[in-house]
């Protein structure tokens, strides 16, 4: 993405910028600050949600310096941000719960914690009870987000030209369906049995919108994956 795009970068840094600092924020707030637990938590839980989707399609806004942009080239530059996203989700906030889960589910009360409670409490309580479906299911995530970063490391390091990159790219998309069809689907044909859904922000934001970009952008990343596909096949042709 060239430097010139500046707008691009300002609207990326005020969508995800936010979000990165949504975890620490909140922490200091309620541990150094007194402030209510559930109330930052859901705060927190709108911050991350809209900030992901608001950054995620910063590349189809009507910025000036994209005027020139195919719908092509938009698709493409959002998809690679939602890979490079969701790999460092995979490999940080999952994979530190995959390694200790059981050590976070004691610790309610400690601020290097509240990262994963910010979630659990009224979100999804089986992050406090790590099942064992929840745990292949986070293990399939962090292998997913493995993958797309060896994806990544192929695309960059051949400026998008190793053909290997949009076929793992591809396969990620896929996991990402698959695994959040039985997040979502397993606890709601449960009945939402760990979710308050006596909370909008809980029910609708915190459990739904917020894992919803892994069962929407998929469709994007295996749509711009085929095209880059065929083009590659074209040239080899």
């Amino acid at each position: 993405m060239p430097a010139k795009n500046y707008d691009l970068w300002i609207a990326r840094g005020l969508t995800l910028g936010p979000v990165a600092l949504a975890f620490p924020v909140a922490g200091f707030l309620v541990f150094g600050g007194g402030a209510d637990r559930n109330q930052t938590a859901d705060i927190l839980a709108v911050v991350y949600s809209f900030g992901l989707f608001g950054g995620f399609t910063t590349s189809l806004w009507p910025l000036p310096s994209l005027r020139s942009w195919t719908p092509f080239e938009r698709i493409e530059s959002m998809c690679l941000l939602f890979l490079i996203v969701s790999a460092v989700t995979h490999l940080s906030w999952e994979l530190v719960w995959l390694l200790f889960h059981d050590t976070i589910a004691a610790s309610r009360d400690a601020a290097w914690a509240y990262p994963w409670w910010a979630y659990i409490d009224g979100g999804d309580m089986r992050y406090a009870q790590a099942t064992s479906t929840l745990i292949v299911m986070e293990t399939l995530s962090v292998i997913n987000g493995c993958i797309a970063a060896t994806g990544l490391f192929l695309w960059y390091r051949s400026a998008g030209n190793d053909f290997r990159a949009p076929l793992l790219f591809m396969a990620t998309a896929m996991v990402h369906l698959y695994s959040t069809s039985l997040y979502f689907g397993g606890e709601i044909v449960d009945g939402l049995p760990n979710v308050d859904t006596s909370s909008v922000l809980d029910t609708w934001i915190k459990f739904g919108l917020a894992n919803a970009p892994w069962i929407v952008f998929p469709w994007f990343v295996l749509y711009w994956g085929q095209r880059r596909l065929r083009g590659a096949l074209g040239r080899s042709t």
